[in-house]
């Protein structure tokens, strides 16, 4: 069964004249080939030229709008073909058929801003201006008619030697939150134009970038100055729509930047821009962002892909000889954010350019580490082993990942075991790797052997450990055994144990069997802090000692 989809509008007023309302469907097409156009921007206008809502075309060129008689025309824009106004038609559907730019940089209308300096190249800079901004619309509207279910990842990154390469990140995925859009501005444009691109927040300088709704803003293009910005040969088919702003001032944060555009796709491509006014030394380390939008199956266009490159200064004062001297390091970090997954109403789907890592769980002895959580170390992604131990992690961000292994009963305690795994993800591309790691009873044994109190005849193992109310490991904490033998007697075992860092103790003794009642005191320079019994029914038993737990 095909699809069938047509986004439907509210208009103002409709609800006071619902029975005078009529619909309209139609079709957008290319008036050349008669194809249908998609991600075209139906706006409906009042007698005066105000806009009283807007809709957007599906992948068919399809569109259905409500009509009420406060409406006198309809005004079709799409980036790449000239615009199209027309009466309000008294039929019940229409093909409205746009003409096509031979080039972006046909003018259609030029309006430069007042307070930029006349170039001689304005008229074709102004109408990629209108060609970009129309592009820009359909980002925006298509958000609004048509919303879909977002998946979104979050990463921060640490840079090293302020260069390219990631030495580490750390990632979140966004699955509780419907997201309406994937990326959007703290700010309005106005008060970017106003009081540049940062702000403070708890003596700290947070810095913003510019979405979709900023650059379509008339207030941003009444504050900026563009001009064309010419592609090299990593960009072909593209041309650029740079702006800086009009009026530079001192101790401003603003941004310099290029809106790219595809000429023969006839979309938006990315933004790129930089911070200007901090200063010599930390724009020599480029910090700035990129904005990239990626095609929808519905022919929209979304962000699915935005970063921000933050530099930070840390002074340190060294002496020389007699005399000292202030020396500042400067370092590099990236914010930013992956459109993963996008669903929506008709069914249609999308997926980005992730990458994914396929792990081979296995033991020491070669038997699949079945149900064993893989984690990647500082971050939301996890998989578990199927009956192979085969372990696959998808929709990752690209930069470089560990990984850790949660044991089913080590997770009780939420304990992980290390591994030496490491890989890089790249974009669409599957990593493939194997892990021979240590089940949750050689993690014990490792622990004893570690504290030399393992023989091979220790049979029947103990793990503990010791967290605080929050959760948090207690370490220095003893923890003294006992057998017992009834309500009134019990034999105390020869060792006390000490919790490490991570609050663990671990026991490997002759004196454990299977079936026996273990009392077990926690102490602390001598004061008693937690007392129970445990029967060890399994070879291996896992204790959770909470101490000054919440009531």
């Amino acid at each position: 069964m095909a699809r069938r989809w047509c986004g439907t509008i509210a208009v103002i007023g409709l609800l006071a004249r619902g029975a005078q309302a009529q619909e309209l469907r139609g079709v957008v097409r290319d008036s050349a080939t008669a194809q249908p156009i998609p991600a075209a921007v139906l706006m409906l206008l009042d007698a005066s030229g105000t806009t009283l809502g807007r809709n957007i075309t599906n992948e068919r060129g399809e569109f259905r709008i409500v009509l009420s008689p406060a409406i006198a025309r309809l005004r079709v824009v799409r980036i790449g073909f000239r615009p199209r106004e027309l009466p309000v038609p008294t039929t019940a559907s229409i093909d409205i058929l746009m003409r096509s730019l031979p080039t972006m940089l046909e003018p259609v209308r030029v309006s430069a801003g007042a307070t930029c300096p006349r170039r001689s190249d304005d008229a074709r800079t102004y109408a990629l201006l209108e060609q970009a901004r129309a592009g820009l619309l359909s980002v925006v509207v298509a958000r609004d008619a048509n919303p879909g279910a977002l998946v979104l990842l979050s990463f921060e990154r640490t840079i090293e030697d302020n260069g390219d390469r990631i030495a580490s990140q750390r990632v979140r995925i966004d699955s509780t939150v419907r997201a309406k859009t994937s990326f959007s501005a703290a700010h309005a444009a106005t008060d970017f134009v106003q009081r540049g691109f940062t702000g403070d927040s708890a003596n700290q300088i947070i810095f913003f970038a510019p979405d979709a709704d900023v650059l379509l803003d008339d207030g941003f293009a009444a504050g900026y100055c563009f001009r064309i910005a010419n592609a090299g040969a990593d960009r072909p088919n593209e041309i650029g729509l740079a702006f800086s702003a009009a009026d530079r001032r001192n101790g401003r944060i603003d941004i310099d930047g290029t809106l790219w555009v595809d000429t023969v796709a006839r979309a938006l491509r990315d933004i790129e821009f930089r911070y200007v006014g901090l200063g010599r030394a930390i724009e020599l380390r480029r910090p700035g962002g990129r904005i990239a939008f990626s095609e929808m199956p519905n022919g929209t266009m979304l962000v699915d892909q935005w970063l921000l490159r933050l530099i930070a200064t840390e002074t340190d004062t060294i002496r020389i000889d007699v005399r000292k001297e202030i020396r500042t390091r400067f370092h590099a970090a990236e914010n930013g954010g992956e459109l993963a997954r996008a669903k929506w109403r008709d069914g249609s789907s999308w997926r980005g350019s992730l990458g994914t890592v396929r792990i081979s769980a296995r033991t020491t002895d070669g038997r699949p580490l079945v149900g064993a959580v893989a984690q990647l170390r500082d971050t939301h992604y996890r998989g578990v082993a199927d009956a192979n131990g085969d372990i696959e992690i998808s929709d990752l961000v690209p930069g470089p990942y560990s990984v850790t292994l949660a044991d089913a009963r080590l997770g009780a305690l939420g304990l992980v075991i290390p591994t030496t795994l490491t890989f890089v993800a790249q974009r669409d591309s599957t990593v493939r790797a194997s892990i021979v790691a240590h089940g949750a009873r050689d993690f014990v044994i490792d622990r004893c052997v570690a504290d030399r109190k393992y023989a091979p005849s220790d049979s029947v193992l103990l793990v503990g450990r010791a967290v605080d109310a929050d959760g948090q490991p207690l370490s220095g904490i003893s923890i003294a055994l006992a057998e017992v033998f009834s309500a009134t007697e019990e034999k105390r075992l020869p060792d006390i144990y000490t919790t490490g860092s991570d609050g663990v103790f671990a026991v490997c003794s002759k004196f454990l069997r299977r079936g026996m009642t273990l009392a077990v005191y926690a102490r602390r320079r001598g004061s008693m802090l937690w007392t129970d019994e445990v029967r060890l029914d399994e070879n291996l038993t896992v204790l959770r000692i909470p101490i000054g737990a919440r009531k």
